[in-house]
């Protein structure tokens, strides 16, 4: 259940204007008008009369309508606000691309191009050759691992950005709609601008709230939001683990003394329906990497031996 907020505006922000006697309203904070505002690492035209619509309709639709929503947004952002920062500085990536996760997966899902999953609504798994392995198949599905898609993220769009020749807006486009297809409008309209082009109304409706959720999330005090920021999700990594036998995520938790439902949560590319770790699939041996609370890394490794779920080559 969402904490409970007021909908009372600070006067740094103009008050919902009830004026004409419908819904009252939001608008952008003055200072970002009078100083600018980016995106992407991109200027956008906030004081063009369309433009600033577009983002103010969808600031007033995620402080209303969405509004339970947005503080769920908020809240995950913050939790994973530290594997977001740690892969995109790596891969010279705008930080902002974190405030698109929770948008993009709503934007795919409308779309219906495709089955899609995890926090970037990846079609497919990465492969090697995309620079980081993953899999989907009956007992996980690393799309929604956190930090293996959001590698595999950063590789797409760093190449659609290659691949256009545009900016990184226009780059969040070409992964939502195709490649080609963002290619075609560009050339359409001889624009490479994703405020100048006519979008299909879901890309529109993705770009406006993308930036809207920035603006709310850097200025919650403003807009009379008083969500608690959680703490951030950390958790020890225990990597090239081979197994002698499979292992249950209750196990795990019992090891590390805390509920299957947190191990789950730390490893969310395990579907629920399977629960394991598997030693072998088709015969071959498996190789894990597990994530436990923080501090109790080395407290798993010791159980595992103690209770002959390691091979010898992880006793070392």
């Amino acid at each position: 259940m969402a904490p409970s907020q007021s909908h009372t505006a600070s006067p740094s922000v103009p008050r919902p204007n009830t004026s004409t006697g419908g819904c009252p309203s939001f608008s952008i904070p003055n200072s970002l008008l009078a100083d600018g505002f980016e995106l992407g690492g991109e200027k956008v035209p906030i004081t063009r009369p369309d433009v600033k619509a577009r983002i103010e309709f969808q600031i007033n639709f995620l402080l209303f309508d969405a509004r339970s929503v947005l503080g769920e947004w908020l809240k995950e952002k913050r939790k994973y606000s530290w594997i977001f920062e740690e892969i995109f500085s790596k891969e010279g990536i705008p930080q902002d691309f974190a405030w698109l996760a929770p948008v993009l997966a709503g934007t795919i899902r409308s779309l219906n191009f495709h089955a899609s999953a995890g926090v970037w609504a990846l079609d497919r798994p990465c492969s090697s050759s995309e620079g980081v392995e993953m899999y989907a198949d009956t007992w996980r599905d690393d799309r929604l691992d956190i930090h293996l898609a959001t590698t595999c993220f950063a590789y797409r769009i760093k190449n659609l950005k290659q691949e256009l020749g545009a900016g990184w807006l226009m780059s969040s486009v070409a992964y939502a709609l195709s490649l080609k297809t963002t290619k075609d409008l560009m050339e359409k309209w001889n624009s490479s601008s994703v405020w100048d082009i006519p979008l299909p109304s879901s890309v529109e409706d993705m770009l406006g709230r993308w930036a809207a959720l920035k603006i709310i999330g850097m200025n919650k005090s403003l807009y009379g939001l008083k969500y608690a920021d959680p703490v951030p999700l950390t958790y020890d990594n225990i990597t090239s683990i081979e197994l002698t036998k499979d292992l249950s995520i209750g196990d795990v938790a019992k090891f590390v003394t805390v509920s299957p439902r947190l191990i789950l949560e730390l490893n969310p590319k395990i579907k629920p329906n399977s629960g394991i770790f598997p030693a072998k699939v088709s015969g071959r041996p498996v190789i894990h990497s597990i994530a436990v609370p923080s501090g109790s890394g080395r407290v798993l490794l010791q159980k595992l031996q103690e209770f002959g779920y390691l091979a010898p080559a992880n006793h070392k």
